[in-house]
């Protein structure tokens, strides 16, 4: 199975190589860039990689030497299939975004076992 993805304008494409283990934002265990190199800043405690190119915001990982990376379900290029199962970091939502109540929420990631 693959599931590729990339940034708005294409210059920057991926490809995961593994049907993700978690649907938050997507969690991947087997990501590969195949086109372009995303640009990285850390912030809030978070590597954030964006498409050099246009911007696009593509991935977030926790440390450079991560074990999982998250990245964007709107830049897959088909993101019907992923559907978020639970919402997360709600600390930090604004005040006019309507959470599905039907999923699990959290103020902060939860610990998983």
């Amino acid at each position: 199975m693959e599931i590729t993805g990339g940034c708005v304008c294409g210059e920057t494409r991926y490809v995961l190589k593994s049907r993700p283990f978690a649907v938050v934002d997507c969690h991947c265990v087997d990501l590969v860039i195949t086109k372009g190199e995303p640009r990285k800043i850390v912030y809030a405690n978070r590597i954030r990689s964006f498409a050099a190119c246009c911007g696009t915001h593509l991935f977030f990982e926790d440390s450079k030497d991560s074990e999982t990376i998250d990245f964007t379900i709107a830049s897959l290029d088909d993101p019907t299939p992923f559907a978020p199962q639970k919402a997360i970091f709600l600390e930090d939502k604004l005040p006019w975004v309507v959470i599905d109540e039907s999923l699990p929420s959290f103020q902060k990631t939860p610990k998983t076992s």
